[in-house]
């Protein structure tokens, strides 16, 4: 009877940590920066020629953070999401993506842009949150993964999504994109705590 108790609560305890991820955090798929980078990668002008955000696994919230600093050369900069967070996602539909966001310092020349990019099946859909981060300080979005939250087709100006285009994208993902640049000038951005497929 020892011995089956013993099994019992591996039994018990493995679905727990699985569904919680990394540092306890619920969702299909998970980054809280602990011990790196997680495979996030940037796009667009930052951290020089370097694809890849800077670690630190201290000034999270808390904990580790992922972070880099716009290079003031044009365009917009993301955090792009890792392997894990692609595929077939059809599972986290009508769930949330959450995700803490900090930048610097508040920006003097703050500016509106596209802050959520999902991508898969053919179809672009785009998210805009309702507020930008300000100040050095964290700030917490979620993202409701349904088309009726506010996603829009290719742009922010686009047609509004359907349930079909978040289907789509959802079903065979290709690229997951947070935008980390949200000053005109020069800033730093900072991700931490995403969780992808929450619940809540």
């Amino acid at each position: 009877m020892k011995t089956l108790r013993g099994a019992l609560a591996v039994f018990v305890v493995v679905p727990f940590l699985s569904a919680c991820g990394e540092g306890g955090l619920e969702g299909k798929s998970v980054s809280g920066f602990s011990a790196d980078a997680d495979g996030w990668l940037i796009s667009g002008d930052a951290n020089a020629a370097s694809v890849k955000p800077d670690y630190n696994g201290t000034g999270g919230n808390p904990d580790g953070l992922i972070s880099a600093k716009d290079e003031v050369t044009g365009g917009v900069w993301y955090f792009v999401a890792p392997q894990k967070y692609l595929g077939n996602n059809g599972s986290v539909a009508g769930k949330n993506l959450r995700f803490d966001l900090k930048v610097d310092a508040t920006p003097t020349n703050p500016f509106d842009d596209i802050d959520v990019k999902l991508e898969g099946g053919g179809v672009t859909l785009v998210f805009n949150t309702e507020n930008n981060p300000v100040g050095d300080k964290w700030t917490s979005y979620v993202v409701p993964l349904k088309a009726s939250a506010g996603w829009k087709v290719t742009t922010l100006s686009g047609v509004a999504a359907t349930d079909a285009d978040m289907t789509t994208a959802l079903g065979a993902t290709t690229a997951l994109w947070i935008r980390g640049e949200f000053n005109t000038g020069a800033d730093t951005g900072y991700l931490d705590n995403v969780r992808w497929g929450a619940s809540n």
